[in-house]
């Protein structure tokens, strides 16, 4: 999974990546209003922990800019404010949660599975679809008869789609997430970790598929174990 930090306290960013980094969530760190709000448009992120106090440009002005996009990224709201008033403009503007400086790093850490928990609805270490589970805490992909790990892209590439199981994903939101920023190379990414991972699938004899819906982009499917979709 995908974190932005938009905060400009360096110390405090980099002590919240590396507990987030610890738990497997890949993390982006931004110091400045500006290009953080240009990230959070731009970019595919699970959730993002939004600093008020920014630079160049305040994080209730990039909450808003991101709802006003309709993007539905859980964001939590990290500052040093304590005032009611300032909690309330928050959340009325589409604030998932907000914790306030000086705060411990294991209740950030909760807050963040939590929202995380909610918006997926899985197990925050296990996502499954059919008769496949992917432990994210391991990289095994396991099926009924056999496991296999992954890793790396192809690893964040299966998490994305099962995150999205029911729905097609497109090979725009796959590149934008994986590998940051879209052009013809990235397309050409997406399709050979998707061969990668029909490999996988047909290695642990599962009845899971990654089909690619023409023009647009990929789904979770049930096929026959030597069916490959192009």
């Amino acid at each position: 999974m995908k974190i932005l930090i938009v905060e400009d306290e360096f110390s405090l960013a980099d002590a919240i990546a590396e507990t987030l980094k610890k738990e497997n969530y890949n993390v982006d760190i931004i110091s400045n209003g500006e290009d953080g709000e240009i990230q959070a448009l731009t970019e595919a992120y699970d959730l993002i922990l939004l600093d008020v106090m920014l630079p160049k440009k305040d994080g209730f002005s990039i909450l808003k800019s991101v709802r006003k996009e309709n993007k539905e990224t859980p964001i939590i709201m990290l500052t040093a404010k304590s005032e009611i008033y300032d909690k309330l403009e928050g959340l009325e503007n589409g604030a998932d949660d907000y914790i306030t400086k000086p705060f411990h790093m294991r209740e950030l850490l909760v807050r963040v599975k939590n929202i995380l928990k909610r918006k997926n609805n899985f197990d925050e270490n296990v996502l499954e679809y059919e008769d496949i589970k992917l432990d994210l805490k391991s990289g095994k992909l396991r099926s009924e008869s056999s496991e296999v790990t992954i890793n790396g892209k192809e690893f964040e590439l299966l998490e994305t789609l099962l995150l999205n199981k029911k729905q097609i994903v497109d090979r725009e939101h796959l590149a934008t997430k994986i590998w940051g920023y879209t052009s013809e190379a990235e397309y050409n990414n997406v399709e050979v970790y998707i061969s990668f991972l029909r490999k996988k699938l047909r290695l642990i004899k599962s009845r899971v598929n990654i089909k690619a819906v023409r023009g647009i982009g990929y789904k979770l499917d049930v096929n026959k174990i030597n069916e490959e979709e192009s």
